[in-house]
């Protein structure tokens, strides 16, 4: 059988086709957004536990990054309405997901889609995303930056080693009143709050929400020991080490004899 590229304005909803047995792995096309992508994500439960003998994926635009909402998504480009012809599916249905009705209250977003396009019960409400854990970086000490700090080279393979991992790299280095040109943000680094107004309470509580901590002894390596599991802290020491500091078993690594992989080991056994 041909593939069937159609969309609720031929007239019938998904279950319409769904029902007759005929398709046996079905494409829908959902060119939204973040929030409409995150709505869908139930309805696309809801219709693969009504119809657990069809393969139902849903396809959404590629480079938006939505696959960290709906991970088994396929990716779509531009072209796909010429491209799916090749496919192996039997049956693409686009997904429009009309918009609300501004006079009814009575139904959200989502139930409107259920409504119009897909024919099923209607269904809302908001499933759970699997999320990467976050971990704090700092690289250098303000007033002993000789003694601490960790240099380019290795600091570069430890920032990429927790991307390896999994996880999600932030310098919390604040741009903060002793700030100097010793603690300059590497050119790897993306992803930081040095143009944030430099606020204590702000890094406690940015610091308080991380995951892991990693980085050299510095207010940051203080607070991260006050706010954080010390099981989830890691020392980078370089001349200063972590007996100068503390009488907990912390996490070290020698930023003088950097061992690669050594983050992302120790990082995905924490994980």
């Amino acid at each position: 059988m041909s593939i069937l590229i159609t969309d609720a304005k031929s007239g019938k909803k998904l279950v319409e086709y769904l029902d007759t047995g005929l398709y046996k792995k079905v494409l829908l096309p959902a060119w939204h957004g973040i929030g409409d992508v995150c709505m869908l994500k139930v309805l696309l439960v809801t219709l693969r536990n009504k119809y657990p003998n069809i393969k139902i994926d849903l396809g959404l635009a590629r480079g938006l990054q939505e696959e960290f909402i709906i991970e088994d998504a396929i990716l779509l480009n531009g072209d796909w309405h010429e491209t799916i012809k090749t496919s192996d599916y039997d049956l693409v249905f686009s997904c429009h997901m009309p918009l609300e009705k501004l006079n009814d209250l009575s139904m959200t977003k989502a139930e409107v889609c259920c409504d119009e396009e897909l024919g099923i019960p209607k269904t809302s409400g908001h499933l759970p995303i699997k999320t990467k854990k976050i971990v704090a970086v700092h690289f250098s000490n303000t007033s002993v930056s000789w003694l601490a700090n960790t240099d380019e080279p290795v600091a570069r393979k430890i920032w990429q080693e927790i991307i390896d991992a999994g996880c999600i790299p932030i310098e919390t280095l604040f741009q903060h009143a002793f700030y100097n040109d010793t603690s300059k943000k590497f050119d790897f680094v993306d992803q930081h709050f040095r143009n944030w107004p430099a606020r204590l309470d702000t890094l406690i509580a940015l610091l308080s929400k991380c995951d892991f901590f990693i980085g050299a002894v510095s207010g940051n390596f203080h607070l991260a020991m006050s706010l954080l599991p010390y099981e989830r802290v890691c020392l980078l020491e370089k001349d200063l080490k972590a007996q100068h500091f503390t009488k907990l078993p912390i996490k070290t690594i020698d930023v003088k004899n950097y061992v690669d992989g050594s983050i992302k080991d120790w990082l995905l056994n924490l994980k």
